[in-house]
């Protein structure tokens, strides 16, 4: 017995026309760019401990230079 997975069917195609797949007739659609909020990390809230690191290498760096 023969197992058919999918049955082959023939279709015609046209010659591609690449003058006319080059040419736009109409603007293309804006980007929907993704929102702030649909990230899952927030930027803004990553100021404070970058702050609080940079105070902390900074009282390092002047304690290692006056040791």
């Amino acid at each position: 017995m023969k197992a058919n997975l999918y049955n082959e069917v023939e279709q015609p195609i046209e010659p591609i026309d690449e003058h006319k797949m080059a040419i736009a007739a109409e603007r293309p659609a804006p980007v929907d760019a993704p929102k702030q909020e649909l990230y899952i990390v927030d930027y803004k809230t990553l100021v404070k401990p970058t702050l609080i690191a940079l105070v902390i290498f900074g009282v390092w760096a002047v304690a290692t230079w006056l040791l």
